[in-house]
C-alpha cells in the first residue's frame, strides 16, 4: 500500500474552470428556453422570494438616491446592555416604535394635505349668484355616496314631546330622550337598538358616561344611571330636581345643575359626591362644558354667563352676555380654537361670539330671524344655531365682523329645533324636535383625522375594555381643573422660584456667594460647612445659641432627617424643642407674608402716633400734609 502511494506522487489542487468573458464585462446568465412562442426566462431575476426581508438600508427611501429619511437605528443607550439577546430584543422594539411613529406622522401629513386650503364641503360659484345655503338635503343625498346617503334619516314619534340627543365620544352610538319619558340608545350606523324604555315621567336631559354601556338620565326628581340594556343601576338622590347635565370624561365627573341653582359634581368611578356649589342665580337656562379645560359654562335667566370649576365656590368669570335668558352655549372644539371661542345665544334674538383671552367684549354678534334655542359646534368649527322652523349653520365665525354668511340651512317645517348635536368624526347633525329626531348631512363638519387612543371609530370589544381600564388609571384629579390649561407646570413667582433659563441669564452680581465661589474655582465645601456651622473665617461663634443648651449635652445633628432624630430626655426643654421643630415650615406662604406685612405696618403706624403724641414729631396740618 505504501508503495502504491509513493508511486502516485503528491496530490495536486483541482483545476479551476476558466471564464471566457473579457475583463470588466459581467457574465451572462443561462436562460431557460420555453419554446418558440414563449419568451425565455432568466432565473437570476426570480431568484429572490417575495417573502424575503429587505434590509432597511436597501429600501428606496433610505438609499442615497431616494427621497426618504435616514435609516432608523436604536438609541445609543441600547449598546450598553451586556446581554446580547436582550440588547437585540430592545433594539428591535426601539426601531419598531420609531418606525410606527414615522408612519403615523406620514399619515397625519397626508390627511392634513387632503384638507389643506379648506375644510371640504360644498363649493359653489358665487360670481354666478349661487349660494351654499340654497342647496337642499335632497341634492346633497344625490351627490354623496350610498354609504353616506343612509346617514340621513328621520325618526318620527307622535305625542312624545321635544327630544334631546347625545352622542358617544367616538360618535357611533346615539341616545335620545323625550320630555314625556321615552328613552332609547342605539348604534345608529348599524341600525342596532340597545335599549328602549318608557319612564312615564318628565325627562329633562340625557348623557352618555365613559362609554355606551352607561348613560345618565335627568328625570323629574333625581338622576338615574342605566346600563346599555335599560336596567336601572343607580339612583343619585343628592341630585334633586336636575335640569342640565354634563360628563367630564377625563375626570369621571358627572356635573348637574337643578332648578334651585346648585351645581354638583359626582365622581362616577367612586360613587362619591365631590362638591356642591350654590350659584345664587336661580334655575339656569343652558349648560355646556369646555372640552379642553373642563370648565362648566352656565347660562342664567338674567342674561349672565358664569364659568365654574369644583375648586372654587365663586365663578371664575361672570359676564352679562344678553339682555334676556341665555338659551344656548357652545364651545368650539376645533384645532384652530382649542376651546378658546365660546358662542352664546339669547332669547333676545342675538348670537354672540366670545374669546377666552378677553371676556370684556364680544368678538362678533349678529341677529337671527328665528328665536335661537340651541347651539352646537362641530369638530371643524361649524356653528349650528337651532330655533323655530329649522337650523342654520355658519362657517368661519371667528373671522371678520358683522353677520356671517350662512353655510347651510336645514329646514324643519312647522317644527322648532329643541336640541342639536354634531356627530363626532361624521358630517352629520342630529336635531331633536317635538316630532322625533332628524339626522341631517352637513358636508365638511366632521373631523377626518381621529386619535384612536382617545376615541376609536372602529373600536372592538377588547379595545374598548382596555381603554376603560387605562382611562380609570389615568383619571385626572379635579384639583387640576383651571381656566388656563398652561398654568400647570409653571413656577409661581410669589414662591421665589426661577427657571433654568432665568438662572443662566443672571449676571455675576446677582449670583449668591456659593455660586460666585464655584464660578471662581475656590473651595466651596469648606465655606459651605463653615456657613452651616455658623462660623466665618474669624472663627466667631454662631449668633442666637443658648449656652445652657450647649452645656446640657445637646449633640443632635441638624443635618439628619427629622424622623431619625434621637429622642434624648436629658437636658432642659427637649420636648418643647421637638414640638417647635415639628411646627417649622419650609414653605414661603404668601398669605403668611401678607399678614406679617400688615402687622408690621400697624406697628409702624402705632409707633408714629405715639411719637406724635409725645411731641417728638410735629404733625403737618397745612395743605402739604398729604405729602408727609
Amino acid at each position: 500500500m505504501d508503495a502504491l502511494l509513493a508511486a502516485a506522487g503528491p496530490m495536486r489542487p483541482p483545476k479551476r474552470k476558466r471564464s471566457f468573458h473579457k475583463k470588466g464585462q459581467p457574465t451572462a446568465h443561462k436562460t431557460v428556453d420555453r419554446g418558440e412562442h414563449k419568451e425565455a426566462i432568466d432565473p437570476s431575476t426570480n431568484s429572490i422570494l417575495t417573502s424575503t426581508r429587505v434590509p432597511g438600508s436597501f429600501q428606496s427611501r433610505n438609499l442615497a438616491t431616494g427621497k426618504g429619511a435616514e435609516p432608523l437605528r436604536p438609541d445609543a443607550s441600547v449598546s450598553k446592555i451586556a446581554d446580547k439577546k436582550l440588547r437585540a430584543r430592545v433594539a428591535r422594539t426601539d426601531v419598531a416604535g420609531k418606525k410606527a411613529k414615522r408612519e403615523r406622522a406620514d399619515v397625519d401629513e397626508w390627511l392634513n394635505q387632503a384638507v389643506s386650503g379648506g375644510q371640504g364641503g360644498i363649493e359653489v360659484e358665487e360670481d354666478e349668484g349661487e349660494r351654499t345655503w340654497r342647496v337642499g338635503q335632497d341634492e346633497i343625498v344625490q351627490a354623496v355616496g350610498v354609504s353616506n346617503a343612509h346617514k340621513k334619516f328621520d325618526l318620527r314619534f307622535d305625542n312624545m314631546g321635544n327630544y334631546m340627543v347625545d352622542y358617544t365620544r367616538n360618535g357611533r352610538h346615539l341616545a335620545i330622550a323625550s320630555q314625556k319619558g321615552h328613552v332609547a340608545t342605539f348604534d345608529w350606523k348599524a341600525g342596532k337598538l340597545n335599549a328602549e324604555i318608557q319612564l312615564r315621567e318628565a325627562v329633562r336631559d340625557i348623557k352618555f358616561l365613559q362609554n355606551e354601556d352607561y348613560f345618565a338620565v335627568a328625570q323629574k326628581k333625581y338622576v338615574f344611571i342605566y346600563d346599555r340594556n335599560g336596567v336601572e343601576l343607580h339612583k343619585l338622590k343628592d341630585h334633586i330636581d336636575p335640569v342640565h347635565m354634563e360628563f367630564l370624561p377625563y375626570h369621571y365627573l358627572l356635573s348637574t345643575v337643578g332648578h334651585a341653582g346648585h351645581l354638583k359634581y359626582h365622581d362616577v368611578s367612586t360613587g362619591q359626591m365631590l362638591t356642591q356649589i350654590a350659584t345664587r342665580l336661580g334655575s339656569p337656562a343652558s349648560m355646556a362644558q369646555n372640552p379642553h379645560s373642563a370648565i362648566i359654562h352656565l347660562g342664567h335667566q338674567n342674561g349672565t354667563m358664569t364659568m365654574w370649576s369644583p375648586n372654587l365656590t365663586t365663578p371664575h368669570v361672570k359676564l352679562l352676555a344678553h339682555r334676556g335668558p341665555v338659551a344656548g352655549i357652545a364651545i368650539d372644539p376645533s384645532e384652530n380654537s382649542a376651546g378658546r371661542y365660546c358662542a352664546t345665544a339669547g332669547l333676545d334674538g342675538t348670537v354672540k361670539l366670545w374669546d377666552g383671552r378677553m371676556w370684556g367684549k364680544e368678538v362678533r354678534h349678529w341677529t337671527v330671524r328665528n328665536a335661537p334655542s340651541t347651539l352646537s359646534y362641530s369638530g371643524r368649527g361649524i356653528l349650528a344655531v337651532g330655533g323655530k322652523s329649522g337650523v342654520t349653520t355658519y362657517r368661519d365665525t371667528h373671522r371678520g365682523s358683522g353677520a356671517p354668511k350662512p353655510y347651510l340651512t336645514l329646514p324643519t317645517p312647522g317644527l322648532s329645533a329643541f336640541d342639536a348635536r354634531f356627530c363626532p368624526f361624521e358630517d352629520v347633525l342630529a336635531v331633536g324636535h317635538e316630532k322625533g329626531i332628524s339626522s341631517l348631512l352637513v358636508p365638511g363638519s366632521g373631523e377626518a383625522n381621529f386619535d384612536s387612543n382617545e376615541a376609536d371609530v372602529f373600536e372592538s370589544y377588547s379595545r374598548r375594555r382596555e381603554r376603560d381600564v387605562r382611562s380609570v388609571l389615568d383619571k385626572i384629579r379635579p384639583e387640576l381643573i383651571t381656566m388656563d390649561t398652561d398654568f400647570l407646570g409653571h413656577i409661581n413667582p410669589s414662591k421665589g422660584g426661577e427657571t433654568h433659563a432665568e438662572r443662566e441669564g443672571r449676571s455675576y452680581r446677582q449670583l449668591s456667594r456659593i455660586e460666585r465661589l464655584k464660578l471662581n474655582g475656590e473651595d466651596v465645601d469648606g465655606s459651605a460647612e463653615a456657613a452651616a456651622n455658623g462660623t466665618g473665617a474669624s472663627g466667631e461663634s454662631r449668633m442666637g445659641i443658648n449656652d445652657e443648651d450647649e452645656e446640657s449635652g445637646d449633640d443632635e445633628d441638624e443635618s439628619t432627617p427629622e424622623g431619625k432624630k434621637k429622642k434624648k430626655m436629658r437636658g432642659r426643654n427637649k420636648a418643647m424643642k421637638r414640638y417647635l421643630s415639628k411646627k417649622k415650615k419650609n414653605v414661603i406662604d404668601p398669605a403668611l407674608l401678607a399678614v406679617r406685612e400688615k402687622v408690621e405696618a400697624q406697628k409702624r403706624a402705632d409707633e408714629q402716633a405715639a411719637r406724635v403724641a409725645r411731641g417728638e414729631v410735629v404733625k403737618e396740618s397745612g395743605a402739604l400734609a398729604r405729602f408727609g
